[in-house]
């Protein structure tokens, strides 16, 4: 196993229906299989997506409207994986060793519970409670960017792939939403730990039914971002077909960094 204590850093063992470290700080393994290491003083149940939002999200990816991105990102993964926010574990269909995690306690429930042979647990992307150099093939897809915690989790030659919006995602929708929609940027995160060696485009036209449109953009940050007013111009439209545009980078982590 290369998860850590959260609280001393030393490795994590399990014992019956527990992780242990030599510290003897405990962790229960939850009945669905999962196991939380955020060090928070709130209830998991208040931090991250609510109950709500995380079943609705999964709802909604179920619906294969980002089916491209996950074949993408399937054919990726090798040796062992690390998805970092990995929500309801959409993307988790890798079948050998595979970590994911996620600041929301109901994200990583619904991800246990789709993905049996995973090992999931709660934790911030701050402090990432995985042995440093020990992942092979991380995943980060529409989360902020830490750098050191990426490059330290990753072994010398390991491989980071990180999913931005491409310029196009949601075209038709933001055509709809404004008056004078904008294009995104494409901008890689910043690094200077990692060397960003590939940019791949994934570009697919789904046909996507009002309501679920509503849902999607209920998902994005567009959505706190939108008066009342323009929201309402999504009433009525119908069916839409609808641009999906991501950008795989991809980053290494080399010898000298």
């Amino acid at each position: 196993m290369i998860l850590i204590c959260p609280k001393c850093k030393t490795e994590l063992t399990q014992i019956d229906n527990s992780l242990r470290c030599e510290n003897n700080h405990s962790f229960d393994i939850s009945r669905d299989g999962y196991v939380n290491l955020l060090m928070s003083q709130k209830s998991g149940d208040k931090i991250g997506d609510s109950r709500a939002s995380a079943h609705a999200r999964h709802s909604f990816l179920s619906k294969g409207y980002y089916e491209c991105l996950k074949k993408a990102i399937g054919e990726r993964m090798s040796g062992t994986v690390l998805d970092i926010g990995c929500g309801e574990g959409y993307y988790d269909t890798y079948g050998g060793e595979l970590y994911g995690f996620d600041i929301s306690k109901e994200m990583v429930r619904l991800a246990k519970k789709s993905n049996k042979s995973g090992n999931y647990f709660v934790a911030n992307l701050s402090h990432i409670p995985i042995k440093s150099e020990s992942i092979d093939t991380a995943m980060h897809l529409f989360a902020p960017f830490n750098e050191s915690e990426f490059f330290r989790v990753l072994k010398v030659g390991g491989t980071l792939y990180s999913v931005i919006p491409g310029e196009n995602h949601l075209w038709e929708m933001k055509e709809c939403l404004y008056d004078k929609p904008y294009k995104n940027d494409e901008k890689p995160p910043k690094t200077e730990k990692l060397t960003l060696v590939s940019k791949t485009k994934i570009t697919d036209t789904v046909n996507i039914g009002e309501e679920d449109l509503k849902e999607l953009f209920s998902m994005t940050p567009y959505f706190y971002r939108t008066s009342e007013e323009n929201k309402k111009r999504l009433d009525g439209v119908g069916d839409t077909a609808l641009t999906v545009d991501f950008v795989i980078l991809e980053y290494k982590k080399g010898l000298t960094k």
